[in-house]
Parts: C-alpha cells; sequence; structure tokens
C-alpha cells in the first residue's frame, strides 16, 4: 500500500463504517445487559428495553437495593464481554471480525469520556453522575474514564491489520480511511438528531470537531507505533474480501432486526 491505490481505501473505508453500524448499536445491547445483570444478581426484573443506535438505550426494571451497583452496571459488567470480543477477534484473525473491536474500542472509548464528563459537564446526567451522587469519588471515575480511552485507542491501533492497515500503510491513506470510514457514521448521527429531536444544526458541528481532533491524534500515533513496537505487527495484515462485507451486511440485519423485535416485545417501562 506504499502507492495510493483508492479501490483499496474505499474498501477499508467502508469497512470501517459497516463496522461502526454494528458496533456503537451492539455496544448499546451489551451495556444495558450489563444494567440487567446489575438488576439479576440484586433479585430484580428487567420489565422493558430500548435499543437505538442513535439515540439513548434504557431498560427498566423493578426496585433494588443497591443503586450504586445498578448504575455502574453498565460499564462493568460489559467491559469483560467486551474483552472477550476482542479475545475472539485476536484467535480468528479476520476483516469480519473487526466490527467486535469497533464495538469493544467504542464501548471504551465511550464509556470514558462519560466518565469524565460526569466531573467536568455534571449538568448532563448520566449513569456516572448517578454514581458520584450514591457516594462514588469522582477522581476514581476521571480515573477509570482515562484508562478506558487508553486502552480503548491502543487496542484498536494493535488490531488495525485486521482492517488492511499496517506499518506501510502511510499517513495520507490512514486520514482517508479514518475521515471516509468514522466521520459518515457520526454525521448520520448528528442528523438524526436535527431531524427526529430538533436539535441545533450547530450541534452537528459540535459533535463533529471532536471526533476530528480525537481522528487525527489516533491516525498520528498509530504510524510510529506500528513502526517502532513490534507488538503492533503481531497480527498479519488481511486482505477485504466482498464475502467479508456480505458477512458484515448480514450481521448487522440480524443484530438490527433483533433490537427491533426486543423493543416490541419488551417495550420500556417507565
Amino acid at each position: 500500500m506504499n502507492r495510493i491505490n483508492i479501490n483499496i481505501l474505499l474498501r477499508i473505508s467502508f469497512l470501517f463504517f459497516l463496522s461502526y453500524v454494528f458496533g456503537v448499536f451492539f455496544h448499546n445491547i451489551i451495556h444495558e445487559l450489563g444494567h440487567a445483570i446489575s438488576v439479576w444478581i440484586q433479585g430484580g426484573t428487567v420489565t422493558g428495553f430500548y435499543f437505538h443506535p442513535f439515540n439513548s438505550s434504557f431498560n427498566s426494571s423493578t426496585y433494588v437495593p443497591n443503586h450504586l451497583l445498578l448504575y455502574a452496571g453498565g460499564a462493568f459488567f460489559g467491559s469483560p464481554l467486551t474483552i472477550l470480543l476482542m479475545l475472539l477477534a485476536l484467535k480468528y484473525r479476520s476483516p469480519v471480525m473487526f466490527p467486535l473491536i469497533v464495538t469493544g474500542t467504542y464501548s471504551f472509548f465511550s464509556t470514558g469520556i462519560w466518565m469524565i464528563k460526569s466531573t467536568t459537564a455534571p449538568q448532563i446526567v448520566t449513569d456516572y453522575t448517578y454514581m458520584i451522587e450514591y457516594g462514588t469519588p469522582s477522581f476514581l471515575l476521571v480515573i477509570a474514564g482515562i484508562i478506558y480511552i487508553f486502552f480503548g485507542l491502543i487496542t484498536r491501533i494493535f488490531f488495525l491489520p485486521l482492517a488492511g492497515i499496517n506499518n506501510e500503510t502511510t499517513y495520507k491513506q490512514r486520514f482517508i480511511v479514518y475521515f471516509a470510514g468514522i466521520l459518515p457514521w457520526y454525521i448520520l448521527q448528528g442528523l438524526f438528531h436535527v431531524i427526529f429531536n430538533k436539535y441545533s444544526a450547530l450541534s452537528i458541528i459540535y459533535l463533529i470537531l471532536p471526533i476530528i481532533f480525537y481522528v487525527s491524534f489516533e491516525v498520528l500515533i498509530s504510524l510510529p507505533l506500528q513502526r517502532g513496537i513490534g507488538l503492533f505487527r503481531y497480527i498479519p495484515v488481511q486482505k477485504i474480501r466482498n464475502y467479508h462485507f456480505l458477512i458484515i451486511c448480514v450481521a448487522i440485519f440480524i443484530l438490527y432486526l433483533s433490537g427491533i423485535f426486543i423493543n416490541i416485545l419488551f417495550p420500556l417501562k417507565v
């Protein structure tokens, strides 16, 4: 890939995009499953779910005695499962595993960011805002948030060869792939909120700018890490075939259809 091959770059970018279409929604399901586990182990009953790829996802439940465990459950019960998905991708090295990597890394990125925001922007109510109200020291959430973000960053760079990116992939190629593969998903998310939730059109810019900053940072450090540290060359670079796209699209269809059925069969109760 020393020379720019537009076809290869488009295929990698499309893999990134499909991985976000799959991974973000799957993360939402795993996160809510973590909350559900925290309800079940306390003897409670989950009475409904609401899953959405762009909106916040929720579940409703009967009373549980430990609310701190309830709010912590999404992150701390979901994290081991996302790590298991990464180990699965490490064993079966294929581009079809890259959506699972995006599931896990998105989980760690978003969780880390919301942990930090719970202390820097307490007016935005999240699980971690409630955790602070129930006695969790805010500095512990900041430390946990930094660890989550760092782990997600390093993990995604480690698994980049599954998406066809190795130490020979130039900065220019990486920027093309990251911007063409990741930003469209966030633009779709912003448009959804503008159209259906009546957000200001300016909110799309506020959403995209931090993503551009983060993506640029990951691109800039990914190349020296892959070239300078042997660990990041542990996975052989993979070629993306058409059947990989087909498998991922089928998985997306099944995942979204399952989410719709769960929303219908177990409607959220408030």
